[in-house]
Protein backbone atom coordinates (compact mmCIF):
# COMPACT_ATOMS: atom_id res chain seq x y z
CA UNK A 1 0.00 0.00 0.00
CA UNK A 2 1.21 3.63 -0.76
CA UNK A 3 2.41 5.68 2.21
CA UNK A 4 0.46 9.43 2.01
CA UNK A 5 2.66 11.54 -0.60
CA UNK A 6 2.94 14.59 0.83
CA UNK A 7 5.65 17.15 0.37
CA UNK A 8 7.31 19.00 3.44
CA UNK A 9 6.28 23.18 2.39
CA UNK A 10 8.01 26.38 4.02
CA UNK A 11 6.27 28.69 5.98
CA UNK A 12 6.71 31.61 3.29
CA UNK A 13 5.38 30.11 -0.29
CA UNK A 14 5.08 32.59 -2.69
CA UNK A 15 4.81 36.42 -1.54
CA UNK A 16 4.84 37.17 -5.31
CA UNK A 17 1.71 39.07 -5.81
CA UNK A 18 1.54 41.00 -2.67
CA UNK A 19 4.51 43.16 -4.56
CA UNK A 20 2.58 42.92 -7.60
CA UNK A 21 4.66 40.51 -10.03
CA UNK A 22 2.76 37.71 -11.69
CA UNK A 23 2.67 34.43 -9.42
CA UNK A 24 5.09 32.20 -9.74
CA UNK A 25 7.62 34.22 -11.10
CA UNK A 26 9.72 34.42 -8.40
CA UNK A 27 11.93 31.76 -6.66
CA UNK A 28 9.69 31.12 -3.82
CA UNK A 29 6.57 30.87 -6.36
CA UNK A 30 8.79 28.64 -8.58
CA UNK A 31 9.68 26.64 -5.93
CA UNK A 32 5.82 25.88 -5.67
CA UNK A 33 5.55 25.03 -8.75
CA UNK A 34 7.85 22.66 -8.63
CA UNK A 35 6.34 20.85 -5.37
CA UNK A 36 3.00 20.64 -6.95
CA UNK A 37 4.58 19.36 -10.13
CA UNK A 38 6.17 16.75 -7.91
CA UNK A 39 3.05 15.73 -5.95
CA UNK A 40 1.14 15.30 -9.72
CA UNK A 41 4.28 13.36 -11.11
CA UNK A 42 3.91 11.11 -7.60
CA UNK A 43 0.41 10.55 -8.29
CA UNK A 44 0.46 9.94 -11.86
CA UNK A 45 3.61 7.46 -11.24
CA UNK A 46 1.38 5.82 -7.83
CA UNK A 47 -1.24 5.47 -10.68
CA UNK A 48 0.53 4.16 -13.97
CA UNK A 49 2.23 1.63 -11.12
CA UNK A 50 -1.07 -0.19 -10.70
CA UNK A 51 -1.18 -0.62 -14.59
CA UNK A 52 1.26 -2.57 -14.82
CA UNK A 53 1.14 -6.51 -15.46
CA UNK A 54 1.33 -8.85 -12.25
CA UNK A 55 2.85 -12.34 -11.97
CA UNK A 56 0.22 -14.47 -11.40
CA UNK A 57 0.54 -15.63 -7.39
CA UNK A 58 1.13 -18.88 -5.94
CA UNK A 59 -1.25 -20.77 -5.33
CA UNK A 60 -0.79 -20.14 -1.74
CA UNK A 61 -0.25 -16.74 -2.44
CA UNK A 62 -2.63 -13.77 -1.06
CA UNK A 63 -3.48 -11.13 -4.16
CA UNK A 64 -2.00 -8.04 -3.02
CA UNK A 65 -5.17 -5.17 -2.42
CA UNK A 66 -5.96 -3.21 -5.47
CA UNK A 67 -6.07 0.57 -4.75
CA UNK A 68 -8.39 2.18 -6.76
CA UNK A 69 -10.12 4.92 -4.93
CA UNK A 70 -7.90 7.94 -3.43
CA UNK A 71 -9.07 10.57 -1.00
CA UNK A 72 -7.03 13.92 -1.89
CA UNK A 73 -6.58 17.05 0.72
CA UNK A 74 -6.23 20.59 -0.83
CA UNK A 75 -5.02 23.68 1.56
CA UNK A 76 -6.33 26.53 -0.39
CA UNK A 77 -5.23 30.35 0.06
CA UNK A 78 -7.64 32.66 1.58
CA UNK A 79 -9.06 34.37 -1.02
CA UNK A 80 -8.42 31.58 -3.98
CA UNK A 81 -11.60 29.49 -2.92
CA UNK A 82 -13.94 30.42 -6.01
CA UNK A 83 -10.70 29.89 -8.13
CA UNK A 84 -10.19 26.74 -6.84
CA UNK A 85 -13.70 25.52 -7.09
CA UNK A 86 -13.73 26.81 -10.79
CA UNK A 87 -10.61 24.53 -11.62
CA UNK A 88 -11.86 21.20 -9.95
CA UNK A 89 -15.17 21.63 -11.88
CA UNK A 90 -13.73 21.76 -15.15
CA UNK A 91 -11.65 18.67 -14.26
CA UNK A 92 -14.67 17.11 -12.92
CA UNK A 93 -16.37 18.11 -16.11
CA UNK A 94 -13.63 15.84 -18.10
CA UNK A 95 -14.17 13.36 -15.56
CA UNK A 96 -18.02 12.66 -16.58
CA UNK A 97 -17.94 13.33 -20.00
CA UNK A 98 -14.60 10.89 -20.77
CA UNK A 99 -14.29 8.44 -17.75
CA UNK A 100 -17.21 5.88 -17.96
CA UNK A 101 -14.56 4.17 -15.33
CA UNK A 102 -14.97 6.61 -12.90
CA UNK A 103 -17.48 5.57 -10.12
CA UNK A 104 -17.52 8.82 -8.50
CA UNK A 105 -15.20 11.92 -7.83
CA UNK A 106 -16.86 14.24 -5.21
CA UNK A 107 -15.16 17.76 -3.83
CA UNK A 108 -16.17 18.44 -0.05
CA UNK A 109 -14.91 21.05 2.16
CA UNK A 110 -14.99 20.43 5.83
CA UNK A 111 -17.43 22.71 7.98
CA UNK A 112 -15.21 24.33 10.50
CA UNK A 113 -12.54 24.95 7.59
CA UNK A 114 -13.60 26.77 4.58
CA UNK A 115 -10.10 26.38 3.40
CA UNK A 116 -9.59 22.84 3.27
CA UNK A 117 -11.19 20.58 0.63
CA UNK A 118 -11.20 16.98 -0.22
CA UNK A 119 -11.95 15.21 -3.11
CA UNK A 120 -12.58 10.86 -2.67
CA UNK A 121 -12.98 9.35 -5.84
CA UNK A 122 -13.40 5.87 -7.09
CA UNK A 123 -12.44 3.94 -10.28
CA UNK A 124 -13.74 0.44 -11.42
CA UNK A 125 -10.53 -0.87 -12.65
CA UNK A 126 -6.88 -0.25 -12.68
CA UNK A 127 -7.03 1.38 -16.42
CA UNK A 128 -9.31 3.56 -15.43
CA UNK A 129 -7.50 5.02 -12.86
CA UNK A 130 -4.48 5.34 -14.64
CA UNK A 131 -6.51 6.80 -17.76
CA UNK A 132 -7.33 9.62 -15.68
CA UNK A 133 -4.28 10.37 -14.35
CA UNK A 134 -2.87 10.77 -17.80
CA UNK A 135 -6.06 12.45 -18.88
CA UNK A 136 -5.41 16.61 -20.36
CA UNK A 137 -8.18 17.97 -17.58
CA UNK A 138 -5.74 16.61 -14.96
CA UNK A 139 -2.81 18.02 -16.38
CA UNK A 140 -4.90 21.81 -16.78
CA UNK A 141 -5.72 21.47 -13.05
CA UNK A 142 -1.84 20.83 -11.92
CA UNK A 143 -1.03 24.17 -13.70
CA UNK A 144 -4.18 25.63 -12.09
CA UNK A 145 -3.29 24.73 -8.58
CA UNK A 146 0.43 25.52 -9.18
CA UNK A 147 -0.64 28.93 -10.19
CA UNK A 148 -1.09 30.38 -6.31
CA UNK A 149 -4.33 28.76 -5.36
CA UNK A 150 -3.01 26.34 -2.54
CA UNK A 151 -0.84 27.20 0.62
CA UNK A 152 0.87 23.68 -0.63
CA UNK A 153 1.10 20.56 -2.07
CA UNK A 154 -2.28 18.02 -2.26
CA UNK A 155 -2.05 15.25 0.37
CA UNK A 156 -2.74 11.95 -1.53
CA UNK A 157 -3.58 8.82 0.27
CA UNK A 158 -4.72 5.51 -2.06
CA UNK A 159 -7.21 3.56 -0.82
CA UNK A 160 -8.52 -0.16 -1.55
CA UNK A 161 -12.12 -0.85 -1.68
CA UNK A 162 -13.45 -2.98 0.28
CA UNK A 163 -17.15 -2.86 0.05
CA UNK A 164 -20.45 -0.39 0.06
CA UNK A 165 -24.07 -0.61 0.51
Amino acid sequence: MHKLLAIEVGSRLDDSTSRGQPSGTTKAGMAMRARISGLLLGLFLTVNAHGQSQRAPAASAVAAPIETGYYIKFKVKPGKNADFENAIKEMMVGVREKEPGNLYCDLFHLPQDSQTYAIIERYRDVQASKAHGESEYIKKLGAALADNLLEGPPELQALVFVRSK
